[in-house]
């Protein structure tokens, strides 16, 4: 039994590890409770001795065995993951760089100069760390990080600081001998309240350091673009002068660096455009940004972002006004909405832009859903012109409501520049949902945080379809709002048509360039894996067939339509649940409502569909169609029933909720 954090701190070589998060805790572990912003760790010090916690370390006063009260869990935690590595940031040179912007950039360019000079070097930044969507890991993250340096014959370590770093105290027993502040500008006020605390914060850092680089205002160096990269280098040349390394050489060194990922990273493409990745997230660095791209175009400037939910609201307004005023065309959209509403962040910025006297439509549009911003962006750009997309950068996820969801724009970028011109697809979502229970359209009712049609959406974009003709019926102004952009909509007059009226009113505005035709369902796909669709349009295409259509066998077909087949198991029809004899019913093998066809023969028949028993136009009648005509036909039998998944009622969402939760969950 441990007496003291004293006695923890001489014995902690005897336990197997130490953690905050009480899930982590395996036997002999030493667990700290930490109080955070919405949870206290306090609270799970139970979970924490089931899991086989040895010691645990708090703030309350608590009489529970192998407990040692401090008074600052988070300064402790940071101190003994020192201790339990070996003190290694005693044994490195460890630079560590805050600012309002620019930590990234300048800890790549000092980490690329001590390489290039032959040192060896370690870096930790929002980039380096996979993964991550913060800037600072956690403490003891970054205590076994530095540990594995030393092992690796390190001399050098370079850290990314934030300011939420500093105040969490994520960098606590860390001993830096060079700080570098690169600027500073309001910023996290939501978090800081006000400029004066975040400025206390950062210098709190830099003045801990043995040393401190405060970046100069102006700089000769002419080596990246933009200004605000140049001083970053001049920032990066004299810090590791404190290390006696020779200005000459590391300017000559710095001539080869390539700026990181996500920071105004060019997408290269055969259209005549320039496409930019940037991290821009502040009204300065986006105006930084926009500034120097202004000076590059020969065309229009384009320009896509959006701001950050649940933290600074002031930020909305100057961004959209410093947008307006530099490019020549602004897209408002999303950027990580968390637990906001998505339409009242794009508010602030529109306010911020009719400021200046734009008009929406004319200067700047909305549109929620990012992909369909970033798609219609490249859209409306013609040759010569400036695309940049500002505010994820390098990130690889997107917070909705409490779920990381995948997401990169560069890959949204390249999937568009990889269309396939010949592909449309038919989207329906003009259904009303009557199961439901609700007066919202159901492919509005979100999943994991997000509409479940914007699933759909986002599964096409990928699979290289760049037109897409969303049908509209129930609440259509609703449907608009969530999803405009770049789709195309079509309007369903008889909410009662049936699936093949649906289908049918998408038909003009499909692309005469098309040959190849989707339809799919908005309220039950968002599970399809990208593959899976591009798979099924590869094998329509090889086999060169008039339709394709999508089957699954199902434990519990309830309520789907079954796939009836004959004679050496050649599809006869399919039969609506509701139109089946008891018979059928019995049957496992369903259709999931997702077909491809050739679109001129699609074109042909969908008006040769009857009405059926229910006074409804059967989309899964056209299969009957083809095989009377005796027209070719291929059947993909989906091999993972996990892709689907049908949305009808209240419980079956919760259960969407649950399955999605867990898949999102396991991509991370």
């Amino acid at each position: 039994m441990v007496k003291s954090i004293d006695e923890l701190w001489q014995t902690i070589g005897r336990y197997k590890g130490i953690t905050a998060d009480s899930r982590q805790v395996r036997p002999d572990f030493i667990f700290l409770a930490i109080k955070g912003l919405s949870s206290d760790g306090h609270d799970f010090i139970q979970q924490a001795v089931n899991n086989g916690a040895t010691v645990i370390v708090g703030e309350r006063d608590l009489k529970i065995p192998n407990y040692l009260k401090v008074i600052d869990s988070r300064e402790t935690l940071g101190e003994l993951a020192s201790e339990f590595y070996g003190n290694p940031s005693q044994k490195l040179k460890i630079i560590g760089v805050t600012g309002t912007k620019g930590k990234t950039t300048t800890c790549h360019i000092i980490y690329h100069i001590l390489t290039k000079l032959g040192k060896k070097a370690g870096l930790l930044s929002s980039i380096s760390v996979p993964g991550l969507h913060v800037t600072s890991p956690d403490v003891v993250f970054l205590h076994k990080s530095l540990k594995e340096f030393i092992d690796k014959g390190y001399e050098y370590a370079v850290i990314e600081v934030s300011s939420h770093g500093i105040d969490q105290k994520r960098i606590a027993g860390v001993k830096f001998d060079v700080a570098v502040l690169t600027n500073i500008a309001p910023e996290h006020l939501d978090y800081h309240k006000t400029f004066k605390e975040y400025k206390r914060v950062k210098m709190s850092f830099v003045n801990s350091a043995k040393s401190k680089v405060i970046a100069p205002k102006v700089t000769d160096i002419k080596i990246l673009p933009g200004i605000y990269n140049n001083l970053n280098i001049e920032a990066a040349i004299m810090a590791l002068e404190k290390f006696g390394i020779d200005r000459k050489k590391s300017l000559e060194s710095v001539r080869s660096f390539e700026l990181p990922e996500g920071r105004l990273t060019e997408i290269s493409n055969e259209l005549g455009l320039k496409i930019f990745i940037d991290f821009a997230h502040t009204p300065d660095s986006l105006e930084a940004a926009l500034t120097y791209l202004k000076s590059q175009t020969k065309g229009r400037l384009i320009s896509v972002f959006g701001c950050a939910g649940e933290r600074d609201t002031r930020k909305r307004f100057k961004m959209g006004k410093i947008s307006v005023e530099l490019a020549d065309f602004s897209v408002f959209t999303a950027e990580d909405p968390r637990s906001e509403n998505i339409f009242d962040i794009l508010s602030a910025m529109v306010r911020g832009a009719k400021s200046m006297g734009r008009v929406e439509g004319k200067n700047f549009v909305r549109i929620p859903e990012r992909g369909e911003a970033i798609v219609y962006a490249l859209s409306i750009a013609q040759k010569g012109d400036i695309v940049g997309i500002f505010g994820k950068g390098h990130e690889k996820s997107m917070a909705y409501k409490g779920f990381e969801h995948p997401w990169s724009d560069r890959l949204a970028v390249e999937d568009w520049l990889r269309k396939d011109p010949t592909l449309s697809a038919i989207v329906l979502a003009a259904g009303k949902g009557t199961r439901m229970k609700s007066p919202y359209p159901k492919v509005l009712r979100e999943i994991c945080g997000r509409p479940m049609v914007s699933y759909t959406l986002e599964n096409l974009r990928r699979a290289g379809i760049s037109d897409i003709i969303v049908v509209i019926g129930f609440r259509k102004d609703l449907v608009i709002k969530e999803i405009k952009g770049a789709v195309k909509f079509a309007y369903q007059k008889n909410p009662k048509g049936g699936t093949a009226d649906a289908a049918r009113a998408g038909t003009d505005a499909i692309s005469k360039n098309t040959d190849t035709l989707v339809v799919i369902n908005g309220d039950d796909s968002a599970f399809y894996k990208v593959e899976t669709i591009r798979k099924i349009i590869s094998i329509h295409k090889e086999r060169q067939r008039k339709l394709t259509f999508v089957s699954l066998i199902k434990k519990d077909p309830t309520g789907l339509g079954r796939v009836i087949r004959g004679k050496n198991d050649l599809i006869q029809r399919i039969v609506e649940e509701k139109d089946a004899t008891p018979a059928e019913r019995v049957i496992k093998e369903v259709n999931i409502g997702l077909y491809v066809f050739n679109r001129v023969w699609f074109e042909e028949n969908i008006s040769k569909v009857r009405k059926g028993p229910q006074g409804e136009y059967y989309l899964v009648d056209i299969v009957k169609l083809a095989i009377d005509q005796g027209d070719r036909m291929a059947t993909y039998t989906l091999p993972d029933d996990n892709e689907w998944f049908g949305v009808n009622t209240p419980e079956q969402l919760t259960e969407a909720n649950e399955k999605m939760a867990a898949r999102l969950i396991s991509n991370y």
